[in-house]
């Protein structure tokens, strides 16, 4: 039996301290919250084998680590190989979101959910959403992720103070169903579930770190969390035309079978 230990990049931690990782879609805000928690200052290094910069500042005893704006966290590329590596070190993540393209960011919330890693997560821009017509349940959202969610405008500062004071709270969600029970098997070589979550969806790189054989239920896992996804959102969201441009009157008719 190969007994794994924990992935940790090395990235100049101090000892003790607990690793904060924000992660996020491309453009959902990240960079303010790291800001706004760090203070501004931040140490820069590129990340080992690569020439991508990570982005690290202290927040009391502890270290907040900025990752690449991802959509999720397998090997495709660069970005989400830090990501992931980054994620699974982790001691909570924040997880900022987009309002305004809430089905789409809650994919990458779902996945890191499913590693069994605490998470807070901010919702961002809720000004965008409610100019689009978008009304979304925080409360409702919360429960059925199973985490904390705030609702934020980063760019001013509306809800930073709350996920500042909320940081700790961060938690383990609820996982997309089937999940634990594929996973248990794993468990004893991969001693993880964020890794051998990994192994499971095919990562070739954590399956080989792990000598394991890497799965083949990458799809089906794909499936099954999207269409969490699709239900977790049909039931958080209201979308009005009541305030909404034409644009994206325009834009929800033309996806509409009988109006398209």
């Amino acid at each position: 039996m190969n007994a794994c230990h924990r992935h940790q990049p090395e990235l100049g931690i101090p000892a003790g301290a607990r690793k904060i990782v924000l992660a996020g879609n491309p453009n959902a805000g990240k960079s303010v919250f790291f800001n706004y928690l760090t203070g501004m200052y931040a140490e820069v290094s590129n990340y080992p084998g690569t020439t991508l910069e990570i982005y690290r500042g202290r927040f009391g005893r502890d270290v907040v680590i900025d990752t690449p704006g991802v959509y999720g966290i397998s090997s495709f590329n660069d970005e989400e190989r830090i990501a992931r590596d980054v994620i699974l070190s982790a001691d909570l993540v924040l997880n900022v979101v987009s309002a305004p393209h809430l089905d789409r960011d809650l994919f990458l919330t779902q996945q890191i959910i499913d590693t069994g890693i605490p998470v807070i997560v901010a919702l961002n821009m809720v000004d965008e959403a409610k100019r689009a017509g978008i009304k979304i349940d925080v409360d409702l959202l919360s429960t059925l992720l199973g985490v904390p969610v705030i609702p934020t405008v980063a760019v001013r500062k509306e809800g930073l103070d709350q996920v500042k004071a909320q940081l700790y709270s961060a938690r383990p969600g609820v996982a997309t169903p089937g999940l634990e029970e594929e996973l248990a098997p794993l468990l004893p070589t991969v001693d993880t579930k964020g890794e051998a979550l990994l192994v499971l969806e095919g990562d070739p790189a954590v399956a080989a770190r792990h000598a394991c054989p890497p799965g083949t239920k990458r799809e089906e896992i794909y499936r099954r969390r999207r269409e969490r996804v699709n239900e977790i959102y049909r039931q958080v969201v209201r979308e009005s035309s009541r305030g909404a441009g034409f644009a994206t009157i325009l834009g929800r008719l033309m996806i509409r079978p009988l109006t398209g």
